[in-house]
């Protein structure tokens, strides 16, 4: 949102004092978000950078520390802070995709060694542990053969060959 104003701003789309309102408010409603939000610091960042943007456009001179500091430097951090949050969503978008390992839902579909079966009921080993398992029908198993897990019921696991 900053470097969109920003650009608008250079472009001459808007006028400047339009875009140091609207930079100083970003600024401040960044600021007060990272009260509520959980960002480490990226909210409060950003805020900091609209007010140091805004402050740059108002005085007319880009000092940072008292030194003078070109507009490229700015544009730079901006490209790199951009480029960690579309890093920071892509690896946290490839982390929702990912198979839960845990619960029943990281159960199913998972392979258990049959340790004792008749008819449709019986026992088996999934990591370590040894579960009843039932299947929907009558299956011919014999220990050490394995099992595919279709759902968890309670303490039970139903299974298919």
């Amino acid at each position: 949102m900053i470097t969109i104003i920003l650009a608008l701003y250079f472009t001459g789309l808007i006028s400047q004092e339009t875009a140091i309102t609207f930079l100083y408010v970003i600024g401040l409603s960044l600021l007060i978000a990272e009260i509520g939000v959980v960002s480490f610091g990226l909210l409060a960042f950003n805020g900091l950078v609209a007010l140091f943007a805004a402050y740059s456009i108002q005085t007319g001179t880009v000092l940072l520390f008292g030194l003078p500091v070109d507009w490229n430097i700015v544009f730079g951090i901006g490209f790199v802070e951009f480029a960690l949050i579309v890093g920071t969503i892509a690896i946290h978008a490839h982390l929702r995709n990912l198979k839960t390992d845990t619960g029943k839902e990281g159960m199913i579909g998972a392979k258990a060694t049959v340790l004792d079966w008749s008819g449709k009921n019986g026992q088996v080993r999934l990591e370590g542990e040894i579960w009843k398992a039932s299947s929907s029908h009558r299956l011919d198993l014999s220990p050490n053969d394995e099992v595919t897990i279709e759902a968890v019921e309670k303490l039970k696991l139903i299974v298919r060959p």
